[in-house]
């Protein structure tokens, strides 16, 4: 990447006069001029700090010009902007880490900010007329953005006030903001949660680009089981290719959107598919690639497990044409053995597309590349299908709350090889998915569509382990098993991983049309042997025990406990909280009491 020149004087011309020490050697030389010696030690210590001091602020302004000051687009595109701006104006890998991890404070910052507001705001239509007036009259005044968010605050707060004493229990209300203020804390130190800001750009041009999530260990010591596990997102607009590149990974990728073609090439071997929503298509390591959106109108999107082969964890994209062209890394004379070609021949070949990564090809260019796309015939790397459409298969569930899709290695072999299990849900707003737990397989949801909000229970001892990790300190093991909610709440481009074991369930939630259905695509790492069972609803595993275990694990009567555990009649994909609670259902509390032997 070609660095632009820094708005100040990088740090090391500060450096130079200091780091050379003529003077300081008077006083080995000429003993007779200590004090001088002296003085210039501590004048070059006073230039030192002033140096120092300078590039800070001039850094730390440099992140409020773009985060503070910018009042236009949300606080992603102020974050990628500022981001950008640290890649182009920062010299050295550490002052661009510094710069960066200031955005994402400031971004966090924002976003906290910003879901306090999308919170307080969910139950805008149902908010009476007078709390509607005062926002309004907030906004029209001319505040800045700091004031209005206060004058904004100040009308929920009277609202919530007045709203405590009809209802009678103004005590209730203040638990609640309590604890949803607990619930947003906790949130920003969800080891589980990745919100899209956490994917980084590896690749972005105006035809596409492609940014990847960091390595799962980053986040947190509890991710060491999917450590060697990475997830790339590759988008390409209407009529975008990607140029050829190789990865030193096995990759394992979804069609998540729109409508494209992929051609694989492994030694003398080429094949081209067809790439439809719902496609799985496995990349081998080492296979050159190069993919087109055949679509005028609509995103080409790919969501890709990678699996690296080289060194755990990490991988590198190797492109064999553009700006970034690995071959224009050997020495000359290599090249013209090699190809057996001129110097200023192979130069033009190699110089020629001036473009990185992504380029835009003409309908005329996507038409030749299709030409010969199959949809899954015998491929050159073994015995496997080129591609399997999952949403082609019969859903494992259906109802009238949703549909689940799964393929495991039974239906496209190169899952078996990698023990994975590929998965797709599409929730109506207002449903859930029961809860449940897998027995061995780790699973990491990416939401495609929709909004809502994953609820896990975890051991507190993970939690104490996760913030013992942030201060420096060692959890034991077996110290205390109680168990703690944890709710990630998700969009598009959010990420959650849930380990094996623990309990969860995933709400869609309601917002009009304009919101629609939730969607998520899933990859369950170990999945072979694994088995998924279900806590609640028609299927749950409760059912199964037998009557003197009943009594004695809850300690209460089998009829009573049968009443509660039976009385779901849907399975799998059931109604939630805000469906039911606008049911009017009845009798929560033999289930509260069923709940409490648990506690």
């Amino acid at each position: 990447m070609q660095l632009h020149s820094s708005p100040f004087p990088p740090t090391h011309r500060f450096f130079r006069p200091y780091k050379c020490t003529p003077l300081l050697s008077l006083s080995t030389h000429r003993p007779g001029f200590p004090s001088i010696a002296m003085a210039t030690k501590f004048k070059g210590l006073l230039v030192f700090l002033a140096v120092v001091l300078f590039v800070s602020s001039s850094v730390a302004l440099s992140f409020e010009d773009v985060l503070g000051d910018n009042p236009k687009g949300d606080p992603e595109q102020r974050l990628e902007q500022c981001r950008q701006q640290c890649q182009r104006q920062q010299h050295g890998q550490q002052q661009r880490m510094r710069c960066e991890r200031s955005c994402d404070e400031k971004y966090q910052k924002e976003r906290k900010q910003q879901q306090e507001r999308e919170q307080q705001g969910e139950d805008r239509e149902r908010d009476p007329a007078a709390l509607r007036e005062c926002r309004d009259d907030c906004r029209k005044q001319e505040y800045d953005r700091s004031q209005q968010q206060r004058c904004e605050r100040w009308c929920e707060e009277q609202y919530r006030e007045e709203r405590g004493r009809h209802q009678g229990n103004p005590r209730r209300r203040e638990g609640e903001r309590e604890e949803e203020e607990e619930e947003q804390e906790e949130e920003e130190h969800n080891p589980y949660l990745f919100d899209r800001e956490s994917f980084r750009w590896i690749e972005k041009t105006e035809h596409g680009d492609i940014r990847v999530l960091p390595n799962f260990l980053e986040k947190s010591k509890l991710l060491l089981g999917i450590a060697n596990y990475r997830i790339m997102l590759t988008q390409l607009k209407p009529h975008g290719f990607a140029l050829p590149k190789h990865l030193d990974a096995d990759a394992i990728a979804y069609v998540a959107q729109g409508s494209g073609v992929i051609t694989l090439i492994c030694q003398d071997k080429r094949e081209t598919y067809e790439l439809q929503q719902g496609g799985i298509i496995k990349v081998p390591a080492g296979a050159i690639e190069y993919v087109a959106n055949k679509d005028s109108r609509e995103k080409l999107v790919l969501i890709e497990l990678l699996i690296p082969v080289s060194t755990p964890g990490l991988f590198e994209l190797f492109y064999g044409a553009g700006a970034q062209n690995f071959l224009r890394s050997f020495s000359d004379e290599i090249l013209e053995a090699a190809f057996n070609t001129r110097r200023d021949r192979l130069q033009r070949l190699l110089g020629q597309q001036k473009k990185a990564g992504i380029v835009r090809a003409s309908e005329e260019q996507i038409h030749g590349l299709s030409r010969r796309a199959s949809e899954g015939r015998q491929w050159p790397f073994g015995e496997s299908k080129g591609t399997f459409n999952l949403l082609r298969k019969r859903p494992s569930h259906s109802s009238k709350r949703g549909h689940m899709y799964q393929a495991d290695g039974n239906d496209y072999q190169p899952l078996k090889q990698h023990d994975v299990q590929v998965s797709y849900a599409n929730i109506t707003q207002g449903s859930m998915i029961a809860p449940s737990f897998n027995s061995r397989a780790i699973k990491i949801v990416m939401i495609v569509e929709g909004e809502g909000y994953i609820e896990t229970i975890c051991p507190r001892s993970s939690n104490r382990r996760q913030s013992r990790e942030r201060e420096g300190q060692r959890e034991e093991e077996g110290q205390g098993q109680w168990f703690k909610r944890v709710r990630s709440h998700v969009r598009p481009g959010s990420l959650v991983v849930i380990p094996p074991g623990q309990p969860s369930v995933t709400v869609a939630s309601t917002g009009g049309r304009e919101r629609g259905n939730f969607e998520a695509i899933c990859f369950d790492i170990c999945a072979e042997k694994n088995e998924r069972n279900f806590l609640a609803g028609r299927n749950n595993v409760w059912n199964q025990m037998g009557r003197v275990a009943k009594e004695l694990a809850f300690d209460m009567p089998e009829k009573e406990v049968d009443e509660v555990l039976q009385s779901q009649k849907e399975q799998i994909i059931v109604a939630g909280p805000e469906e039911r609670e606008g049911g009017g259902h009845r009798r929560n509390l033999p289930v509260l009491e069923v709940a409490a032997a648990f506690m």
